[in-house]
């Protein structure tokens, strides 16, 4: 997690092109997909680049996010076992020179799933382990226990609004300051929401390169997300979670590009269990193909490090883009 926090650091640091309005500046809006850590208000992974003057974008992102585990102390017990999907809608305009305004809408569900049988072929394909895997397939349960007393909990499948993230972002020559709030318009007993508000701020730079005659562009953020006092475990729920990332992205052909990015989360939830508790490191690449003003995206994310991310989650997901 500190290498994380120090690289992107030294990229803000360093001697940046500009690239408020570069195309060529792009990353997959992948979130936290832990079922009991994707209700805070960690913002979706994002670069420096913004909307065009007097432009908007719009964006739909399908996610997907399976996981089974079941571990336990001599006080409590926690059983991640399900799958949740999650449609989201993002719209950035610009409607000045330096600001930049957004607001993202999730829709959240948790469920069964389908994926169960699928993912262990997977693993068995390429000799992963499904230790975490031996119970009952496409099942819902998620519960944390303490002293017998069960503090969060679903059975079955649930699904509602989550809570809505408002954003804004000013760029800079070499930076770009991005801010958001995020609202509790979810349900925190469907953990579609957390039950309070949260407020982010971070900082964003990017920088171009050529490779091969095509532009390569690396990006990195740092950042922190200060938490209300939700109604998710609010006895163990933390104040303060730092975050950043890099990414890098080469447009391999004049449509097509690949990319790869990495995210990390400090701990949200003070317990011994990594699954909830501990911090994360997330990988995730794919590609992207842009057709016109259209730019489609199609991405997987990996746990490296920690069990606090889902075993398996993908994403889909098309933005447009428009000038004035």
């Amino acid at each position: 997690m500190r290498r994380v926090l120090v690289s992107a650091f030294f990229l803000l640091c360093c001697p940046l092109t500009a690239i408020a309005d570069d195309q060529s500046v792009d990353s997959f809006p992948l979130r936290h997909h832990n079922p009991f850590l994707q209700i805070y208000g960690l913002p979706a992974f994002q670069t420096a680049a913004v909307a065009s003057p007097g432009g908007f974008v719009v964006g739909m992102s399908f996610d997907i996010m399976n996981d089974a585990d079941d571990t336990e102390s001599d006080t409590e017990q926690l059983i991640i076992d399900g799958e949740t999907t999650t449609v989201a809608l993002s719209v950035r305009r610009r409607i000045l020179d330096r600001l930049e305004l957004g607001i993202d809408v999730p829709y959240v569900r948790h469920s069964g799933g389908f994926l169960d049988g699928f993912i262990k072929d997977w693993h068995d394909l390429f000799g992963l382990s499904n230790a975490r895997r031996e119970g009952p397939e496409d099942q819902l349960r998620h519960s944390f226990v303490s002293n017998g007393t069960t503090l969060a909990g679903l059975d079955s499948s649930v699904s509602g609004i989550g809570d809505i993230q408002l954003s804004a972002a000013v760029p800079f020559s070499r930076v770009t300051v991005r801010a958001s709030v995020k609202l509790p318009t979810g349900d925190p007993d469907k953990l579609t929401g957390s039950g309070a508000a949260d407020f982010s701020l971070g900082v964003y730079g990017s920088r171009v390169y050529t490779f091969r005659g095509r532009d390569l562009s690396l990006s990195g953020f740092v950042g922190g997300l200060a938490l209300g006092d939700g109604d998710v475990l609010p006895e163990l729920q933390r104040s303060f979670v730092p975050y950043g990332g890099l990414a890098l992205r080469w447009q391999a052909t004049e449509r097509f590009g690949l990319a790869t990015q990495l995210s990390m989360q400090g701990s949200y939830i003070d317990t011994d269990f990594d699954d909830i508790g501990g911090n994360t490191l997330q990988l995730g690449f794919g590609a992207d193909y842009r057709a016109g003003d259209f730019l489609w995206r199609f991405a997987f994310a990996e746990d490296l490090n920690a069990q606090a991310t889902a075993d398996f989650a993908m994403q889909l997901s098309v933005r447009y883009s428009s000038s004035q």
